[in-house]
């Protein structure tokens, strides 16, 4: 049982903010490729608050099942109020539920399309999370992860003035969120990058026909902040530079470092200059002059369960 004060998993990004992770037309699209018009049920390992599976309800028919699972008692509280509170109105049928993505607590056989966000690179073994999903999911039909790499954002730039950049400044601080990765993978933590090699996963696990594609959706910050979108990804913002830095914990980041065979010293330096650069970057946004394209890399890996 979670003490009151002890935070959920990945609670730093599930504010309002990822409810803009993606564009409306794009899933359209997606919903088109899965077929999910014609889908009865769709399963969501790792739901978080069900957002997913409240966005792709949108394209299926009347009747047909949502079924969200996640390990956290709090998101699946919220997920269930949501879809009575919300969500109600539609000819959905929802049920979430507590379990765990290594033992998922459904039959074998049930799902149309079984499909994670964001869950794959905070596991320790994705490959049994991936057969836990074929299990559940129906012969033919789809298996769908959309999964970052988070490594792309740390070689692209907020302002054309950062293009003049130091090489051996920038490398430094490559090597550290290397080393920050692999560490945590060396943990058992998972790897924050892993939407690179899930076709591999894939194929390992023996799915057949697998597709790739990569989401439009950039998550920009341009003046002036005057939409919804913008203003909550701006307080996400704040909230993060309020926290001690830009939401990452201190001794998590440095175990991981250190476990990635870095030195203490070297990652104390990277912190330090963490912290000052938050204080600019809180006053650029509190004046509107913060700019940022938001660009990133979600893969949309989809394939099909063997017959």
């Amino acid at each position: 049982m979670k003490d009151q004060d002890e935070k959920q998993h990945s609670e730093e990004h599930l504010g309002p903010a990822r409810e803009y992770w993606w564009n409306d037309d794009y899933l359209e699209l997606l919903a088109q490729r899965l077929h999910l018009p014609y889908c009865q049920t769709l399963v969501d390992i790792g739901c978080g608050k069900g957002m997913m599976g409240f966005k792709f309800s949108k394209y299926m028919p009347d009747g047909s099942n949502v079924i969200g699972v996640d390990y956290e008692p709090g998101y699946i509280a919220e997920a269930q109020q949501r879809a009575h509170s919300q969500f109600g109105h539609n000819q959905i049928n929802y049920k979430f539920s507590v379990g765990n993505a290594t033992d998922i607590p459904l039959p074998d056989n049930i799902a149309d399309i079984t499909l994670c966000q964001t869950l794959l690179i905070h596991v320790k073994n994705p490959q049994r999370v991936i057969q836990e999903m074929i299990r559940v999911t129906k012969p033919g039909a789809w298996v769908v992860a959309l999964e970052p790499n988070n490594l792309v954002p740390n070689l692209m730039f907020d302002r054309y003035g950062e293009t003049d950049f130091n090489v051996e400044g920038m490398l430094d601080v490559l090597e550290i969120k290397l080393r920050i990765e692999k560490g945590k993978k060396n943990l058992g933590e998972g790897f924050n990058s892993l939407g690179d090699v899930v076709p591999d996963l894939f194929l390992k696990a023996g799915l057949r026909d697998i597709k790739v594609w990569i989401s439009d959706k950039a998550l920009s910050i341009i003046p002036p902040y005057d939409t919804q979108e913008k203003i909550l990804r701006v307080e996400q913002m704040m909230q993060w530079i309020e926290t001690e830095a830009m939401g990452y914990d201190y001794q998590d980041n440095l175990n991981y470092y250190m476990a990635g065979g870095g030195e203490k010293d070297k990652f104390d330096a990277y912190w330090e200059k963490l912290l000052y650069n938050k204080i600019t970057m809180k006053q650029k946004l509190l004046n509107e002059e913060y700019v940022s394209a938001g660009g990133s890399l979600v893969y949309i890996v989809a394939a099909q369960k063997p017959r």
